[in-house]
This record gives structure tokens, C-alpha cells and sequence, in this order.
């Protein structure tokens, strides 16, 4: 997959363009907080109606604007639209509105790699989950359908478990229960079928920076990966007590270890930190084996905590359409046949050099 051009409105602090890309390598140089990761975001966002850093899409408009929008082209005439303002977000694929934004994750394949990646690895469970559920959710249909229901069954059954601490009432519990077990096996159906897959490249790519053998597991309260009434039961007065849906996918983790021990433990910072680049490199292998073209590949500074040799290794792994971003010109040389493209920014302006 390639991304032709991306048209920029009211984003963060990029000033209001259209910008050509190169069908291999795009170099992006500038200063911190010049705007270089703002245009990675921005090509993100067009394939993902989601900020790979921000939760809160209004935090996307720039100050001077009252909206947004991006509008972005691929290869094989696809394109795509978001407008946002403060009332309203709407989304447009190839000239027609998407209502659900399950529909419209992914038209653009996107592999986001940053120095902030550290933290799936060393940070809390919720990282690791956002990882997981992005891979999947652009590679399995329905996948971002079934986790938003799942997650509004969740904080429904939440405010009810609070309430029953003032009122006692437990009619509803039936009715919760079963909703949670059907989306949420729905989930773990699909996350067992892409597992394997994540775990083995895992493997395969780190070696190619370690000796040491990396390897990730997954951890779940249920049992087989199943929810079912025999496990909300056992759980029940434990839910009452905390007010809040104590198993479930919402619930779980990933597991990274080094030669058998936990990496949050035993790991050093460069472990670590090929480690998660590893996690990035399966990510995109598993979107280019289920979908059959390469993931456009976004880099942020990816390789300021790198030696040379590592440098080294980490570009010749990397396929397809790449974006790297930098506070310097990078000290190597693409492997395609042209040199790619230069593009300096400078306080949200970005040109080609």
C-alpha cells in the first residue's frame, strides 16, 4: 500500500497543505516540536479515525481552527475523508459517508514505531491491550464493532454492580451477563486466532537483535480464553464489592519474557527496547500477510536509542512505503532505487527539500 497525498485543515500545529509523498521513502527533518510527529499523526489518523497518542479528538484541532480535516489518497484510487468539529465527526471512504467507525479502521494500512513503544512492554496492561486490539482490529472484519459494544456492555454492567451496593438489586445481572459473554468471546475468538501468529514473529524478529530468545504469552483470568457463567459466578461478590467487571478481555495482559524470565524484570533498556520494535516489525508482517501489501511503516525517532548495529539491522528489516521522522538527516541510505524524499518542518510548515 502506498499513500500518495495527504491534505491537512486545522490539524495540531501543521499549517493548513497538501503534501506529495514518495512511493518508498519519505524523510521528515525538523526541531522538537517543529511538527514532525503532528504529520505522522495526521497519516495515522486518515487510516485510523484515531490518534495514536491522544484520546480526546477535539485535543486534534489546532487553536486557531474550529475544525479539522484530513483527506488522504492511496494507491488504486482510494481515498478517504474525516471532518471534525466540536459537535460532530464524520467520516468519508472512496465518496461515501461511514457511519461506524469499525467500517472505516484500516482502509489504510498503518504501522505506527516510536521511542514510546518502550511502555508496551515495561508500562501497565492497558498498553499492551491497545497494542493487541489495533493489530487485530486492522486485520479481522468486525473486530472494532464487537470491542466497542463490548467496552459500553462493560461500563453499563459497571454503573449497575454500583448500584447494587445502595439498592441490592440483582434482576439485571441475567441480562448483563449474558451480553458479556457473547461480545466478549467474540473477542477472544479472535485474538486466539491471530496469537500464535503474533507470538512466533515476535520470536523470528528478535532474534535478529538478540541472542537471547524473546517470547510473549498471553494471561487471562478465564480459563481457556472462555468466558461463561461458572466464571461471572465464582467472581460475583468480588464484582458487588469493587463495583466494577473484574474478568473479561478488559481484564488481561500480555506476557513478554527473555529466555524464560519476564522482561520487566530482567530485560535491559536496549532489550526492551528491541523488543518492542520486534512487536512493530510482527505487526506489520501479520497486516501484510492477511491483507497482502505492505503496511505504510511511520517511524518517530524510532532510532535515536539505537547503536549503528541495531541501526543497521532495523533497516534492513523494514518494507514497503516508510516514514521516518528526525531531528537529523539520517545517517544511512534508503534501499530503494531512488533516494525517496526530503521534506524539513519548521513550526507547522512542512516543504520538500
Amino acid at each position: 500500500m502506498v499513500l500518495k497525498h495527504i491534505e491537512c485543515q486545522g490539524f495540531r500545529n501543521l499549517v493548513d497543505a497538501e503534501i506529495q509523498f514518495a512511493g518508498d521513502f519519505n524523510c521528515i527533518v525538523g526541531d522538537n516540536g517543529a511538527g514532525k510527529t503532528n504529520l505522522l499523526e495526521a497519516i495515522f489518523y486518515a487510516g485510523n479515525a484515531s490518534s495514536f497518542r491522544e484520546k480526546e479528538d477535539r485535543n486534534l484541532i489546532r487553536f486557531d481552527s474550529e475544525f479539522l480535516r484530513v483527506q488522504a489518497e492511496a494507491d488504486d484510487d482510494r481515498h478517504a475523508e474525516i471532518f471534525l468539529d466540536g459537535e460532530r465527526k464524520k467520516l468519508t471512504l472512496g465518496g461515501n459517508d461511514v457511519l461506524r467507525i469499525s467500517d472505516f479502521v484500516g482502509w489504510l494500512a498503518v504501522t505506527i514505531m516510536s521511542i514510546e513503544d518502550i511502555w508496551i512492554v515495561r508500562g501497565a496492561p492497558a498498553k499492551r491491550r491497545a497494542f493487541l486490539d489495533w493489530t487485530i482490529a486492522k486485520i479481522s472484519p468486525g473486530y472494532m464493532a464487537d470491542l466497542i459494544e463490548y467496552r459500553k456492555i462493560v461500563r453499563q454492567r459497571n454503573r449497575f454492580l454500583q448500584s447494587l451496593n445502595e439498592d441490592g438489586s440483582k434482576r439485571l445481572f441475567e441480562v448483563f451477563d449474558e451480553q458479556l459473554i457473547e461480545h466478549g468471546n467474540e473477542i477472544y475468538r479472535k485474538r486466539a486466532a491471530r496469537l500464535p501468529d503474533l507470538k512466533s514473529k515476535f520470536a523470528e524478529f528478535g532474534a535478529n537483535f538478540s541472542l537471547k530468545k524473546f517470547n510473549v504469552d498471553y494471561q487471562s483470568i478465564c480459563p481457556n480464553m472462555q468466558l461463561d457463567q461458572d466464571v461471572l459466578k465464582s467472581v460475583r461478590q468480588r464484582e458487588i464489592t469493587l463495583g466494577q467487571t473484574v474478568v473479561g478481555p478488559h481484564r488481561d495482559d500480555l506476557f513478554f519474557s527473555i529466555d524464560g524470565r519476564a522482561m520487566q524484570h530482567y530485560a535491559s533498556e536496549g532489550e526492551e527496547r528491541a523488543a518492542s520494535i520486534s512487536l512493530r516489525l510482527a505487526e506489520a508482517e501479520m497486516l501484510y500477510e492477511s491483507r497482502g501489501e505492505r503496511p505504510v511503516m511511520l517511524l518517530d525517532e524510532v532510532n535515536a536509542e539505537l547503536d549503528t548495529e541495531k541501526r543497521g539491522i532495523l533497516l534492513g528489516l523494514l518494507k514497503g512505503q516508510i516514514f521516518y521522522a528526525s531531528t537529523q538527516m539520517p545517517q544511512f541510505k534508503p534501499a530503494a532505487d531512488n533516494a525517496g524524499r526530503l521534506f524539513r518542518v519548521e513550526r507547522g510548515v512542512v516543504e520538500i527539500s
